[in-house]
């Protein structure tokens, strides 16, 4: 497995459960982690197609990926509307 696929697993592991541990949401974790991998992934190509290299770790897109994933995990919170309680 190359390793710019595993910092991209571990951004899009990382970044939704951090969201959850800090602030309690996303609430739908699984859901968080799947767009989160999806925008990291994208994230990657678009960066590596438009050449930048601000914050590129070895072949990875770090700071596009970490974005991408935080963004995902707001995405879900915000869909997933307030707690009920």
């Amino acid at each position: 497995m190359p390793p710019a696929v595993v910092v991209l697993g571990l951004v899009a592991l990382g970044v939704p459960a951090g969201v959850r541990a800090a602030f309690g949401r996303p609430r739908s974790l699984g859901r968080a982690w799947l767009l989160a991998g999806a925008l990291a992934l994208a994230a990657q190509a678009l960066g590596e197609l438009s050449g930048v290299s601000l914050g590129v770790l070895g072949d990875t897109q770090l700071v596009l990926a970490v974005v991408a994933a935080g963004i995902a995990a707001a995405t879900v919170a915000i869909a997933e509307g307030p707690a009920k309680g």
